[in-house]
Parts: C-alpha cells; sequence; structure tokens
C-alpha cells in the first residue's frame, strides 16, 4: 500500500410494536441538501454533523443553529464518491474516504490536516482518535491499517479473513475495534499489536459501536446484536429484536454509558436499555414531502445532551429530537 500526503473525504407486527413505544418530539428540521446524502456523522459532543453529496461535497453544519460552517471539496479534480465519514472523540477532527482516498479536516479552521492515496484496495470504513493523531481504515481485501501521521508508525493487520466493512477506534488510539465478513469482530491493542477479545456472532456484520470510555461495544449482524463489555469480555446484553432481521444503519452510546441509540435504513429510530438489552423507545422520521414510499435511512446520530439527539439521513434532512421523559425511566 502506498500513501502520499497530498498538498490540499412484518409489517403489521411492527406498527403495533411502534404504537405501543413512547416516539420522540421533533423540534427542528434543517435540509442540507437537496440531493441524496453519500455518507454523515454526528460529532460525539452532538455539536457538528457532516454530510456528503455528489453534487455539493463535504458540509460541516452546527446541529443546533443549522449554520453551515464550512464547505469542503475531497479531490482536486472534483467532488469524489465519499464511503465513510468519522468525527475523533474529541470533536476536533473529521475523516472523509472515498474508495482510494483519504483527508483529515480540522473542524475549527476547516484546513486540511492531511491527505493520503490508497491504491492497493478499496476503503470500506475509517476511524480516527482524538486530533487525528491516529488514523485506521477498512479494505475489501481483509486489511486494516493503522498509522500515526506525525510519527509514519504503519501497521496491516491481518486477522480477519474476509472483507473488513466496520472499524472503530478508542479516543486515545490504543485500542481498534474491527468486524466485517468473517463473522466475527475483533478488539486489538496498537502497541502492541495483540488481540485482545474477540467476539463471533452468526453472519456478516453490519455495525460496530464503541462508547467514549472504552467500557462497551455493539456487535450486530442481521440477525443477531449483542452488547460486550470491552474490558473483560463478557456480554452484557442482547437485544430484545423480535424482527427476523434488522440492519442497523448508524449506532451509537450514550455518555453514561446506559443507553444505545441506533438508526435503519426503513426510517427508524431506536433508544435501548444497555442493561437489559430492552427497548426503551422508538419512532419512525419522515421522508421527502410527496416521495411514495418514502426514503430516509438514518445514517448518522449522537446525543447534543441526555434528552435531545440530532440525526442525519440519506433524504438530505438534519433533525434535533426531544426524548420523552418515558424513554428514560428505571433499566430493569
Amino acid at each position: 500500500m502506498r500513501f502520499m500526503l497530498r498538498t490540499l473525504k412484518i409489517a403489521l407486527l411492527s406498527v403495533t410494536l411502534l404504537a405501543c413505544s413512547p416516539a420522540a418530539e421533533l423540534i427542528e428540521r434543517n435540509e442540507r441538501t437537496s440531493s441524496r446524502v453519500q455518507a454523515a456523522a454526528v460529532s460525539t459532543n452532538g455539536q457538528y454533523s457532516v454530510v456528503s453529496t455528489t453534487e455539493e461535497g463535504l458540509r460541516l453544519f452546527d446541529t443546533l443553529t443549522g449554520e453551515l460552517l464550512h464547505n469542503w471539496q475531497q479531490e482536486d479534480g472534483g467532488i469524489s464518491q465519499i464511503v465513510a465519514l468519522k468525527f475523533s472523540d474529541d470533536s476536533n477532527v473529521v475523516l472523509a474516504a472515498s474508495r482510494m482516498t483519504l483527508v483529515l479536516w480540522d473542524t475549527q479552521s476547516g484546513e486540511v490536516l492531511g491527505a493520503w492515496r490508497n491504491d492497493e484496495s478499496f476503503i470500506l470504513d475509517v476511524a480516527v482518535s482524538n486530533n487525528g493523531q491516529h488514523i485506521v481504515l477498512a479494505r475489501n481485501d481483509g486489511t486494516v491499517i493503522f498509522f500515526e501521521p506525525n510519527t509514519g508508525r504503519r501497521i496491516e493487520f491481518q486477522a480477519h479473513s474476509d472483507k473488513v466493512t466496520q472499524v472503530e477506534i478508542s479516543a486515545n488510539g490504543q485500542y481498534v475495534f474491527s468486524g466485517g465478513n468473517d463473522h466475527q469482530a475483533i478488539l486489538w491493542r496498537t502497541e502492541p499489536v495483540q488481540i485482545t477479545h474477540s467476539f463471533p456472532i452468526e453472519g456478516r456484520i453490519t455495525q460496530l459501536a464503541i462508547d467514549s470510555f472504552g467500557r462497551y461495544g455493539l456487535v450486530s449482524s442481521a440477525t443477531q446484536a449483542y452488547i460486550h463489555n470491552l474490558v473483560t469480555g463478557e456480554m452484557v446484553t442482547t437485544l430484545s429484536i423480535k424482527a427476523q432481521q434488522k440492519v442497523f444503519s448508524s449506532a451509537v452510546f450514550s455518555t453514561d454509558g446506559k443507553w444505545l441509540l441506533t438508526g435503519t435504513p426503513s426510517r427508524l429510530i431506536e433508544l435501548w436499555s444497555v442493561k437489559n438489552g430492552h427497548r426503551a423507545c422508538t419512532w419512525r422520521v419522515n421522508g421527502r414531502a410527496g416521495e411514495h414510499p418514502p426514503r430516509a435511512a438514518i445514517i448518522a446520530l449522537g446525543f447534543t445532551n441526555a434528552q435531545t439527539i440530532a440525526i442525519e439521513t440519506s433524504a438530505g434532512f438534519g433533525e434535533l429530537w426531544q426524548l420523552p421523559a418515558a424513554c428514560h425511566g428505571p433499566q430493569q
């Protein structure tokens, strides 16, 4: 691989279940773009959201005011197809990836902090530690690449036997959580390189998430979803999923580690208890007016505080929702 620094990425049952669950209240809805969104991310502190479109490039917004803060272009030759966007846990930087390129952006100044090219295999996902000190990318060839822009240190992690589709990194860059089509998620140390825990699951992994303090990790496929204690490796709970299949398109833990918030490709948002895996509340968002059937995958979400969440949809809208008190009742 060559890195080049550049000068500048069961229908009725479902209705019944939704009717029995408390829903959130829409506070605000802002149009980010008139076209479909390729990828999006919400910062850990809920302050920023970034979306990518073919026509308008990368757009960084203030989630509370809806103000457009920066409008970026990934490549000199034009707008590229962005496949992944991730904020660092401290929200200071955002990493954008196309199939072949990586660009690290400063959320305050809007400046490019680094740009690299990957020529060996397609990038499928990325993650970045605080202040952009460590970068990790998941590749189609089953390799996870970890590198430090400031020191030049680079690791090729090859413990997966199939393509790696999901990757997360701890805030300090000491742990990477990776998973994909080989039916397992792996938590591994970056120095020294060592596997800490391996979490097998039935089916290909469709979503991973870790909480800010490295306590919990979500591992989910189309048929199963587990929350693990990342310190001990023990399973904490199984999410109480009633459908035969459910794919999460986004997932994030609350700062206190008590809740898991998930979104799906079918406009559904759900809040889960980490302690017992029960669903506390759920609701669906709207698509674009006049669109039948409505299309609005929940491609990014985050907590702005304990009661308010921010989401970004593929339909091109950023929304703020207020959670009802019933969602935060006692965890059984």
